[in-house]
């Protein structure tokens, strides 16, 4: 392996100085005690998951990981510009879980203790972490203007289902069973606090694991990466107990005690690491490249009680109730279109993010009119707003619809959490003539409005089918004589939308059905939506509603455990508000 990987290097170097111009410059550094590092900076997930500290060298029958100091550093290839991590060390959170065994957390703790005396056992240790207790901990810290700056994960690792890998803590539903923690939802507990976090150590077997070929998106350590935090520690590869403390002890005593750099105490870590196990060639550090000497970018997080800042003409929304939105995806789908580095406006209208909100009508009240207060806020100097949204289909339907009158663009997660973003809506793309993205499987005859009582039932197809018995469930018959069903015409999958042009021809057809079903049915009253399709479509057909000359709408949630569910949603004009500015 380690010669398949060093002829790798050669051959795609060989337009430039060569592998070994570059191998000849770190042993020069390493005999002259002149530290280098070597950044590998790529945007496949499958290169991530080679031990390039295996790669052999031409001197000595060596391995570039033996190089000292350790020269190696890893980043995911992206245009956004991220702080460094402070030479201070700050403050330290040690979070561990025994799930799926002992973790020997005393050692671990002894070593913290005994290398940064401000580390308070009391305040700063969180025994069987959770998401939840995780969440807590932070927010408390940052009340309390003592937040974070490095959070230390000592746990357990192993598989999760899709062919990656996860952290192992105890679930706080039923405590004597394990459950892992895939990078994802860590990233969402995380996202909030990423600009207070220096560092993040998992000491964890296959933390920095992305998993199997073809199946990876990265695993826990890529994706804390790419939320943002300034460096990231983690094993490739299972992590030796032995090692993992050893790790630790050097690591902090190189950063609390000798106050250097973070990337200077890993290359201490590593130092110490024992030549007898493989822990030398799992540890990788992951790092972002030095920003530019420039202002970045805020995070600005929506409060109906605070007035925005100064809003630019192009406005960056991220709707975040599911999930965070990282904000170095943000920049890397924007290609530079609103600035280089603009400010991210953040609605979140809870305290947290989490899959299964709104849970209750008082919580879908709070989200919708948080979703009104912001756009009373925008004014009238924004003209185009940049969406990005985690968010259920109904309240991305409303937020299009209440944008109505600004240039929109919608931005959707390419399959799989990847973290990657790509326009899925422009308003000001328009539609051809070249073929229909619906075909109508389901339309009722012109009697059927009024047999039902002026109520029609309408599905949109898209991403996946609706079956029978989720209608059913929905609208207490198998056979309802009102219901209009559009499907996608090349057949409901999650790559059926292939960008703008397919959005914007599946909004028109939208468009038309509705004045169909006016002119063929004026005894409806209701049309009851559902929608199976993506989040970046539901907030470009909610720019189509016009309660003034469309029968009202009655918004449903899907929800694998209660099916169709209304959401209070009034389906009209909502009520005047004060304008903001």
């Amino acid at each position: 392996m380690g010669d398949l990987l060093r002829r790798f290097l050669e051959d795609v170097l060989k337009e430039l100085e060569g592998w070994e111009a570059y191998e000849n410059a770190l042993l020069e550094a390493e005999e002259t005690h002149t530290p280098r590092r070597l950044l590998f900076r790529f945007s496949a997930g499958e290169l991530f998951s080679l031990p390039w500290s295996l790669t052999s060298l031409s001197h000595g029958g060596r391995s570039l990981g033996t190089i000292a100091p350790h020269p190696l550093q890893f980043e995911w290839a992206h245009n956004t510009l991220t702080p460094p991590a402070s030479h201070r060390h700050g403050r330290v959170l040690f979070a561990w879980s025994d799930a799926e065994g002992d973790v020997e957390e005393d050692r671990h703790l002894s070593a913290i203790q005994k290398a940064c005396p401000d580390f308070n056992q009391d305040q700063d240790a969180l025994k069987d972490v959770t998401l939840d207790s995780l969440r807590s901990r932070l927010k408390k810290a940052r009340q309390e203007g003592k937040p974070f700056r490095i959070l230390h994960i000592l746990c357990h690792g192993g598989p999760v289902p899709g062919g990656t890998f996860g952290l192992s803590w105890k679930d706080p539903h039923r405590p004597s069973r394990p459950t892992r923690i895939d990078g994802d939802s860590l990233r969402d507990v995380l996202g909030p606090y990423h600009r207070d976090l220096q560092a993040i150590v998992l000491s964890a077997c296959h933390g920095g694991n992305p998993g199997q070929v073809g199946s990876m998106f990265g695993g826990v350590a890529h994706d804390l990466h790419r939320l943002g935090i300034p460096a990231v520690i983690a094993s490739q590869m299972p992590l030796s107990i032995n090692g993992s403390v050893q790790m630790t002890g050097a690591f902090y005593q190189a950063l609390c005690g000798q106050n250097v750099p973070i990337y200077e105490a890993f290359q201490k870590a590593h130092e110490v690491l024992s030549a007898s196990s493989l822990d030398w060639a799992s540890l990788q550090f992951f790092a972002q490249s030095p920003p530019e000497a420039r202002a970045r970018g805020q995070r600005i997080v929506f409060s109906p009680d605070t007035p925005l800042p100064e809003l630019p003409e192009e406005l960056v929304v991220a709707y975040e109730v599911n999930f965070n939105v990282a904000h170095a995806s943000i920049i890397e789908a924007l290609k530079g279109e609103a600035g280089e580095d603009p400010d991210v406006v953040v609605l979140q209208p809870f305290d947290k993010v989490r899959d299964d909100l709104p849970a209750t009508s008082r919580e879908w009240r709070r989200a919708l009119d948080q979703a009104d207060q912001l756009v009373d806020a925008l004014g009238t100097h924004v003209s185009k707003v940049h969406l990005f949204g985690r968010a259920p289909l109904p309240l991305m339907f409303h937020l299009g619809w209440r944008l109505s009158r600004w240039k929109l663009s919608v931005y959707q997660e390419q399959r799989g959490r990847t973290g990657v973003w790509t326009c899925g809506y422009d308003s000001m793309q328009q539609p051809s003539s070249e073929e229909k993205f619906f075909r109508e499987e389901a339309w009722p005859a012109p009697e059927a409005g009024r047999a039902s009582g002026g109520r029609l039932a309408m599905t949109l197809e898209v991403n996946l089918s609706i079956h029978s018995e989720e209608l059913a469930r929905w609208l207490g018959t198998e056979a309802p004589p009102a219901l209009v069903r559009l499907v996608a015409a090349r057949g409901p999958s999650p790559t059926v939308l292939r960008g703008p042009l397919d959005t914007a021809h599946a909004v028109e057809e939208f468009r038309t059905c509705l004045e169909r079903i006016r002119a063929e049915w004026p005894d409806v009253q209701e049309v009851w939506l559902a929608l199976a399709c993506p989040a970046s479509l539901a907030a470009a057909l909610g720019r189509v509603y016009n309660p003034k000359t469309h029968p009202t709408f009655k918004l449903f949630n899907f929800r694998r455990s209660e099916g169709y569910v209304e959401v209070p949603w009034s389906g009209c004009v909502t009520r005047k508000a004060g304008r903001r500015s």
